[in-house]
């Protein structure tokens, strides 16, 4: 709508100075310039700084299933980028039989974070705060722009319960390195505690996978 008011603007300027005679064509001619100059002004401020528009937050939460084959326990692969070590790529799965892993990126929109939570089930909780027209009238007006629900920012955050760790993808490769046994006496080491918390397993599945994370954690000192 505000091209189309910007057109008979310039149509009006226009005419009055190509057409009509003296005094209409000074209060035509103003009033054409003006309003181009008005509207222009509103696309602008539109186009650079929102105008007409307002902020509106939803929040998406989603289950997160373990990155690896884990059982047992989940597992968060991530992975720093940059050089101010603040964002990094993250790894899971979004569904339980999905064969590849979901890799998600960080960018300019985007900031995450990592959340401990009580339970037995991780989540990814997307807040996203987006540009919407305050009215139908403003709508109306710039919707032709396309900018309806722009994002704004984008925060992530991965809530885990403590039967989940989360590993940089060189931790996890360390860790795969540091439980291989390698001498007789550290594999019947593991069987005893493969043993031990298989049954715990049965009885109380969540803290076993704690007690896995926690063993994790102690192999890698973290």
């Amino acid at each position: 709508m505000i091209l189309l008011i910007l057109f008979l603007f310039v149509a009006l300027a226009f005419i009055s100075l190509m057409f009509l005679d003296k005094q209409a064509y000074v209060i035509g001619g103003v009033i054409g310039f003006v309003g181009i100059i008005l509207s222009v002004g509103l696309i602008t401020a539109n186009m650079a700084n929102h105008f007409g528009m307002e902020t509106k937050v939803t929040t998406h939460k989603s289950v997160m299933y373990s990155a690896t084959n884990s059982k047992g326990y989940g597992v968060l692969l991530y992975q720093p980028v940059g050089t101010s070590g603040k964002e990094n790529v993250y790894i899971y799965r979004q569904h339980e039989q999905d064969q590849k892993p979901t890799i998600v990126k960080p960018d300019l929109t985007m900031t995450t974070n990592r959340q401990a939570i009580a339970g037995n089930q991780a989540y990814r909780v997307t807040k996203d705060t987006c540009y919407v027209y305050k009215n139908d009238f403003w709508k109306l007006m710039f919707n032709i722009a396309g900018n309806d629900g722009e994002l704004k920012k984008r925060q992530v955050t991965y809530q885990l319960p403590q039967n989940w760790i989360a590993l940089t993808t060189q931790q996890a490769k360390t860790l795969q390195a540091k439980i291989t046994p390698k001498t007789d006496e550290e594999k019947a080491t593991l069987a005893q505690q493969q043993e031990a918390l298989a049954e715990l397993a049965q009885s109380d599945p969540d803290q076993a996978g704690i007690k896995q994370v926690q063993q994790i954690k102690a192999t890698l000192n973290i």
